[in-house]
């Protein structure tokens, strides 16, 4: 269970080399992370090698299909920009109407209390 564990996390590995933390708990079980065991370090580092290959081990077809992941997501994150901008010019435009309707509510009744008053135009 534990080489099942440590060959899944080494295939995981990014497509650098990156140092890995061994460190034996109080039971004996051994864990593997990415920080020291402790704040002040400890454990043994162990450094996680570049899986073979092109692009970090990744096969054409996989990095083909990263790229357009990638590029979706981007395209995704753009167009939820633009929803955003635009549901902040739409809340903006709706303010400036109210205010608007506020001043023509505020002169229709100086208008009326000029007419109860009396006053000719």
């Amino acid at each position: 269970m534990k080489s099942l564990f440590l060959i899944a996390l080494v295939c995981a590995a990014p497509g650098w080399g990156q140092t890995m933390y061994k460190c034996p708990d109080p039971s004996g079980v051994t864990k593997y992370q990415q920080m020291p065991c402790s704040p002040t370090g400890g454990g043994d580092a162990i450094t996680v090698k570049p899986i073979a290959g092109s692009g970090g081990g990744l096969r054409p077809s996989e990095a083909a299909a990263l790229k357009n992941l990638s590029e979706g997501n981007a395209a995704i994150a753009q167009a939820r920009a633009e929803k955003q901008a635009r549901i902040i010019a739409e809340d903006r435009r709706q303010e400036a109407l109210n205010v608007e309707r506020e001043k023509a509510e505020a002169m229709r009744e100086q208008a009326a209390a000029i007419r109860a008053l009396g006053y000719r135009y």
